[in-house]
C-alpha cells in the first residue's frame, strides 16, 4: 500500500504545540511539545494508562524520556550537517516532522488539529521515501536543490552508527554503515550470525553483508530484516528496568527477569536467552550489550510480553576499536557496558554450563579470520590476531563451563 499524500511537511503550517500520543488509533495522552527542540514539555492528560509505553507511569511519568530515546543521538557522525541542511533544530524535531513513527513499535504523535489514521501513515503497510535515509548515510548522494521528504522511519532509529531503513521486495531492512574501523562492525554482525547458526540457536536476527558507496569509497554494510510487525512491538530491557527500584537484596539482572515475568514472560525462557547471550558475547568480545539492544516482543492486543526479541546488534565486538588486540591474561580484564563492568564477571550469571556444545565451535576462529580478510581492508596480521584471541576466548569459556572461576585469572596464568 502506498502512503497517501498527507506528508509531514504540511503539518508544521499549523502552529499548535499540542499533540496526542497515539497507539495505532487509540488516544493515549495529550502532551505539549516544544516544536523547535522537539522535546515534550509536559503531559497534560493521560486518557488510557494501559496503552502507555511499558515503563511509563500511569500518570505519564517517563513519556518525555521515552520519546527522546527514539531519536537519532546528537553524537552520530554527520547528524549536525543533516540537521543544518534540512533547517531542523534537532534530531527530535526531525523525528516529530515524521510524526514520530517508527518500525520499532506502534506509537506516533498526532497534532491536535489534524485528523490522521494509522492505516494511512504506518511504515509497516505504507512505502516511504529513501531520500532522508540517503541524506543520513551519505550527504554526497543528495541533490542540493532537492526537497527531501522527512516522512521516513530513518529519523527514529537510535544508535551511533549511520543507519537507514530500506525496502526490498516489500521487506523492510535496516542498513547499518560504518566507514571507520575497517568497516568491521558490519562484518562482526555476520560473524555473530555464523556463531548462532553453528550452535543451533534459532532466535537471532539474520544479517547479510552488502557494500555501499559513502564519500566516494566502497565500504561494507549490513542489512537485517525487520523483527517487529503490525502485531508485535519491541520493548527494550531498559524500558522495563529504568523506573524500577532494585531491592538491596537483588541484582539488576534478577530484577529484570522479575519485571519480565510481571509482564507475562516465563522466567526460564528469559534466563535461558540472557545466559546464551552472555556466553556468545564472551566468545565474540561484544563489549556493548547495553539495555537498549536486547529485550522482548510485546503484543499490545494481549497487553503482555510474548517472547524474547531475537539476538541482535553485535557489531561492537571482536576488538573493532582496539589498535592492539589483547590476548592471554588480558582477555579476562575487558570492560563492557552491561550488567557488570567487566566481561568475565558477566559469567557469574550463567547457571547452565552445558548450553554450549564446544564441538560445534571447531574452526570458528578460522571462519572469523576468513570473514575479516575477505570483507574488510584490515591488514592480514590484524585479522589473524583477532582470530587467535577468539580461539583463546573459546578455551577460556570451556574452563568456565568445567566449573573454573576464570575471573580469578591469577589461577590460570
Amino acid at each position: 500500500m502506498k502512503a497517501k499524500n498527507i506528508t509531514t511537511e504540511n503539518h508544521f503550517l499549523i502552529k499548535s504545540d499540542l499533540y496526542v500520543l497515539k497507539h495505532k488509533d487509540l488516544d493515549v495522552a495529550m502532551v505539549k511539545v516544544d516544536r523547535d527542540s522537539g522535546k515534550i514539555d509536559y503531559v497534560l492528560d493521560v486518557y488510557m494508562p494501559g496503552e502507555l509505553p511499558l515503563g511509563c507511569g500511569k500518570d505519564g511519568k517517563g513519556i518525555a524520556e521515552w520519546w527522546a530515546s527514539r531519536a537519532i543521538p546528537d553524537s552520530r557522525r554527520g547528524i549536525q550537517q543533516v540537521l543544518h541542511y534540512l533547517e531542523a533544530n534537532s534530531s527530535l524535531s526531525l523525528m516529530l516532522s515524521g510524526y514520530g513513527l517508527s518500525l520499532t513499535d506502534h506509537y506516533w504523535m498526532q497534532p491536535v488539529r489534524e485528523e490522521l489514521y494509522w492505516m494511512n501513515l504506518n511504515f509497516y503497510e505504507n512505502d516511504f521515501s529513501d531520500e532522508l535515509g540517503d541524506l543520513l548515510t551519505d550527504m554526497h548522494k543528495v541533490d542540493v536543490d532537492a526537497n527531501v521528504s522527512r516522512f521516513s522511519p530513518s529519523s527514529s532509529v537510535n544508535g551511533e552508527m549511520k543507519k537507514k531503513w530500506v525496502i526490498e521486495n516489500g521487506i523492510r531492512y535496516l542498513m547499518k554503515i560504518n566507514a571507520g574501523n575497517y568497516g568491521q562492525q558490519s562484518v562482526n554482525e555476520v560473524a555473530a550470525c555464523r556463531l548462532h547458526k553453528r550452535l543451533g540457536w534459532a532466535n537471532y536476527v539474520p544479517y547479510r553483508l552488502e557494500t555501499a558507496v559513502v564519500d566516494g569509497e566502497e565500504i561494507a554494510c549490513s542489512l537485517n530484516p525487520l523483527f517487529t510487525s503490525e502485531e508485535l512491538e519491541f520493548v527494550s530491557a531498559y524500558q522495563l528496568i529504568r523506573n524500577y527500584k532494585v531491592p538491596n537484596s537483588s541484582s539488576v539482572y534478577e530484577s529484570l527477569i522479575g519485571q519480565a515475568v510481571e509482564y507475562g514472560m516465563e522466567a526460564p525462557v528469559v534466563r535461558r536467552q540472557l545466559e546464551y547471550t552472555i556466553l556468545t558475547d564472551f566468545i565474540l568480545t561484544n563489549t556493548d550489550r547495553h539495555f537498549n539492544n536486547f529485550g522482548f516482543l510485546y503484543h499490545p492486543g494481549k497487553h503482555k510480553l510474548v517472547a524474547m526479541a531475537p539476538v541482535f546488534d553485535t557489531g561492537n565486538a571482536l576488538f573493532y576499536d582496539k589498535e592492539i588486540i589483547p590476548s592471554g591474561k588480558h582477555l579476562l580484564d575487558i570492560g563492557v557496558t552491561s550488567f557488570c563492568k567487566r566481561e568475565a564477571d558477566m559469567l557469574r550469571y550463567v547457571s547452565d554450563k552445558e548450553m554450549i556444545d564446544f564441538n560445534k565451535l571447531n574452526g570458528f576462529s578460522e571462519e572469523v579470520e576468513e570473514l575479516l580478510k575477505m570483507y574488510t581492508h584490515m591488514p592480514d596480521v590484524r585479522a589473524e590476531a583477532i582470530a587467535q584471541s577468539v580461539q583463546q576466548k573459546i578455551e577460556l569459556l570451556q574452563l568456565f563451563c568445567q566449573g573454573k572461576k576464570i575471573w580469578k585469572r591469577e589461577m590460570y596464568w
